[in-house]
């Protein structure tokens, strides 16, 4: 067992894995098995990426937790047979006792996929029934809608604030109120990044200069769909980006020197966490709540749906959710591609139903 920190609560930790009963290892490990897909032998979760494993492995060491610490556990018991409908129901008052909703149904719902990897034969409906209650119950609260703004309007404002900085330079915070304005006209013409692929934009690699422009570029192995991206950044922004690149990224860099894409003001890459705080901080101020980049994959789609229905099924390439029994990889990029095209073409038809002086910010120029 490791050593816990002074203001650790033993009964939120997750367990670690090496201090797991052996059961519950033998069975995890069982569950990653490498093994052949021919033969059927590969482990349910193998497929799982590293973020994905660590993730349950979390969830999967707050229940054993609690299973040890309400004196639940018996070592006679195999893994799946101590996930029980009244042990469930205890877990749910000690998690409601002590965090979220968001995080209650989190945990149980990793609880769920570990439960199905490690006993696929067992029927999980009734665990599974449960989660989705939890998670209707905290959309509902949480209400995401409410701050969902037309994709072409986020759009408009972003251009808007770029061209006044450009035109009126502030004396301080310039280049950063750029980037984080550069950064949400990005994300919102190329939904199909997540977070972790925004942050991560490496010049050069996910970022490749072509003779009309730019194009974002990512692996397979960078996409939660474990399918590769290839979007083209739309012309609109493409002068944009060379201002950065020319003007904006040197004043940040401070002659430092980095491939990555953005720049803190001290001159080193953003982390996800910087990158999440700019945007939501950015958005807040322009719209007066805030909006989360993974909203920004719901306000594009939303947009498209709400007023520009023709092109309604360009939404599973540009989230990401490509058809699984779809083997052909070059047929799924020619769909990223063309679905990319044809959101950015809605949303520049849609811009001009927002104009960018309706939504440009009125905070003070120098304001961070």
């Amino acid at each position: 067992m490791t050593e816990l920190l002074p203001f650790e609560d033993p009964t939120r930790r997750c367990l670690p894995l090496h201090a797991w009963p052996e059961p519950d290892r033998l069975a995890w490990g069982a569950a990653l098995a490498p093994g052949d897909l021919l033969d059927g032998t590969v482990g349910p979760g193998h497929h799982w990426c590293a973020d994905t494993r660590e993730k349950y492995r979390k969830g999967y060491g707050r229940w054993l937790t609690f299973v040890i610490g309400s004196g639940r556990f018996d070592p006679a018991e195999s893994a799946p047979d101590r996930i029980t409908r009244d042990a469930i129901r205890r877990y749910l008052e000690e998690l409601q006792d002590q965090v979220a909703p968001w995080t209650v149904w989190g945990r149980l719902a990793e609880l769920l996929a570990v439960a199905k990897a490690i006993a696929p034969e067992d029927d999980w409906q009734w665990l599974r029934w449960i989660v989705g209650a939890l998670e209707t119950r905290v959309v509902a609260t949480k209400n995401k809608h409410i701050r969902l703004r037309p994709a072409a309007e986020i759009l408009a404002w972003a251009i808007g604030l770029m061209d006044d900085l450009i035109a009126n330079p502030p004396s301080r915070h310039g280049p950063s109120r750029f980037r984080d304005a550069l950064m949400v006209a990005l994300l919102i013409a190329c939904p199909t990044m997540r977070l972790r692929n925004l942050t991560g934009i490496e010049i050069g690699s996910n970022l490749v200069s072509t003779s009309v422009g730019y194009e974002l570029r990512f692996g397979a192995s960078e996409m939660k769909a474990r399918k590769p991206v290839e979007v083209p950044v739309p012309d609109c922004l493409v002068p944009y980006l060379k201002h950065y690149f020319d003007v904006v990224r040197p004043q940040l860099l401070q002659g430092s020197d980095s491939g990555r894409l953005w720049i803190t003001q001290c001159g080193d890459p953003m982390r996800e966490d910087n990158v999440y705080e700019a945007i939501t901080r950015t958005t807040k101020r322009a719209f007066g709540r805030p909006i989360n980049p993974h909203l920004f994959r719901d306000c594009a789609v939303t947009s498209v749906a709400v007023e520009d229905p023709k092109h309604i099924g360009i939404a599973p390439p540009i989230l990401g959710h490509t058809d699984p029994r779809t083997t052909e990889q070059h047929y799924i990029q020619a769909q990223q591609i063309d679905a990319g095209r044809k959101l950015q073409a809605s949303l520049m038809s849609l811009r001009r139903k927002h104009p960018p002086h309706q939504v440009r910010p009125t905070a003070r120029k120098d304001m961070p």
